[in-house]
């Protein structure tokens, strides 16, 4: 299972930067990302074949980068965002209504995010 999202989120990475490379190679190659990123070639290449889990901040700025949402490859690598995180410790009942939420069909949860959303609720 973890292999398997750490495989999602590289070929995810990937794939965005190669469509970027398309407009501009040169400053959408590996090196010229890892550079800007702050780390190896080696490293984002290991990312980027599922090979090595990466960091939230990391993520952070490699999704900025390549003009990807983190928010949704941050579960894929085991990781929340700090102010979800933060969230769930001060209010364990977002816990337990996760745990509701995850249980309802599809369009239900759909029709209940948007109507939070929309401050309905």
């Amino acid at each position: 299972m973890v292999v398997e999202r750490q495989d999602r989120i590289g070929r995810t990475l990937r794939e965005a930067r190669q469509e970027r490379a398309k407009q501009d190679p040169r400053g959408f190659s590996l090196r010229a990302v890892a550079g800007r990123l702050g780390v190896s070639a080696t490293y984002l290449s290991l990312v980027e074949r599922g090979q090595e889990r990466p960091t939230e901040a990391f993520l952070r700025r490699a999704c900025t980068e390549l003009g990807l949402d983190p928010e949704t490859l941050l579960p894929l690598a085991g990781r929340l965002a700090a102010d979800v995180a933060q969230s769930l410790i001060e209010r364990p009942e977002l816990v337990e209504a996760v745990r509701m939420l995850r249980a309802m069909p599809e369009p239900e949860l759909r029709r209940a995010v948007r109507r939070i959303r929309d401050g309905e609720w």
